[in-house]
């Protein structure tokens, strides 16, 4: 079965009080959720019913052994990803719990599985003190504006390649003729005419050349 984001939310609230020691009721739910009791009292209906927990009229909620465990696989993914966020890259603690809670309920076991092993990598090269872990964080530390499409620069403006993010043939054609990370790009120049559209002319690599606008929505450029 398939759960929303809210059903979701509610196994791992249960989940939490269970965990710290207290008895899941009605109130603390609400108090947890933020929401009435009566919403909570109706969406307790609906996951009894599906047998994801236990509850009778103004009695203790408990979940099911089904409900348990799809309530630790949320709560897993929203501390895997609260540690991600605030011990690898660098986020607050409340921040990095505010991100986890949106992406715990879109990523699946195997994106969780590859981002495990990358946090354990990260790890393992902290305990080793070793360079490239140094050099990334402080790359991280400083990290620079975001780039944007060369389509959007303004006339004279400079940048530097971040990426590419064209597909298949145009993505192939543009590599080919240098377009990659690192290379820089000078005097942007559009032109907007009224038969033949819209392009875009610069200078790479000490040559002009000129763009349509689906290379130009293509590259995207970190502007100095």
């Amino acid at each position: 079965m398939d759960l929303t984001a809210r059903v979701e939310d509610y196994l791992e609230a249960i989940l939490e009080i269970e965990m710290s020691g207290e008895i899941a009721t009605v109130t603390r739910l609400a108090k947890s959720l933020g929401v009435t009791k009566a919403t909570i009292t109706a969406a307790l209906k609906r996951l009894k019913a599906d047998g994801l927990l236990e509850h009778e009229r103004y009695g203790d909620v408990i979940l099911t052994q089904s409900g348990r465990g799809k309530a630790l696989t949320v709560y897993r993914r929203h501390e895997f990803l609260t540690d991600f966020f605030s011990r690898i890259l660098g986020f607050s603690r409340e921040r990095a719990q505010k991100v986890a809670c949106v992406m715990e309920h879109e990523i699946d076991e195997s994106t969780e599985m590859r981002l495990a092993a990358f946090t354990d990598a990260i790890t393992l090269a902290e305990r080793n003190k070793e360079a490239w872990l140094r050099e990334l964080l402080e790359k991280l530390d400083s990290a620079h504006a975001l780039p944007v499409p060369l389509c959007l620069l303004e006339n004279g403006s400079n940048g530097v390649i971040a990426r590419v993010t064209a597909q298949y043939e145009l993505r192939r054609r543009l590599n080919a003729a240098g377009f990659i990370p690192g290379v820089e790009i000078f005097d942007i120049f559009r032109t907007d005419a009224a038969q033949g559209g819209t392009s875009f002319a610069f200078t790479m690599n000490g040559m002009e050349i000129k763009f349509g606008i689906n290379e130009a929505s293509a590259v995207w450029l970190y502007q100095p």
